[in-house]
């Protein structure tokens, strides 16, 4: 009985419980300043506390604006398809260019680029252009 007490805290001491995790970075190809405003500060999923509430991109600058855990034991896949607006709706943000606000919501998941990295692991890229944000020079 001794021994199976034994094997059963080495096994939970050892197990693991993986999870995957999305990495959500914005790319600016614009010569403007893009500021994202989100409108949460915390969620289940989000890791906000490590960002701030408001991100701001340089010209040719690219940052993560989010990381967000999936529940556990479950791998990396394209989020949007398993789950719909789940991980998305902890991205709402307003987008300013060169502190004007733009009407253009960039969160919604069709301007974002997914790429798995690993069984754990994917990111999503947004990359801002003179385009997506329809800015005429």
């Amino acid at each position: 009985m001794k021994n199976l007490f034994y094997i059963f805290i080495l096994l939970t001491l050892f197990s693991c419980d993986y999870q995957g995790s999305y990495t959500f970075k914005a790319k600016n190809e614009t010569s403007k300043n893009i500021e994202f405003r989100f409108y949460y500060e915390s969620s289940q999923y989000s890791s906000s506390e490590e960002y701030g509430q408001t991100i701001n991109l340089s010209q040719g600058e690219e940052k993560i604006i989010r990381i967000i855990d999936a529940p556990l034991n479950s791998e990396a896949h394209d989020c949007l398809k398993e789950h719909g607006m789940a991980y998305f709706n902890e991205l709402v943000f307003d987008t300013y260019v060169d502190s004007v606000k733009i009407e253009k919501q960039l969160w919604q998941p069709e301007n974002w680029i997914y790429e798995k990295n690993s069984k754990w692991s994917a990111d999503y890229t947004l990359i801002i252009t003179d385009e997506l944000i329809d800015v005429n020079e």
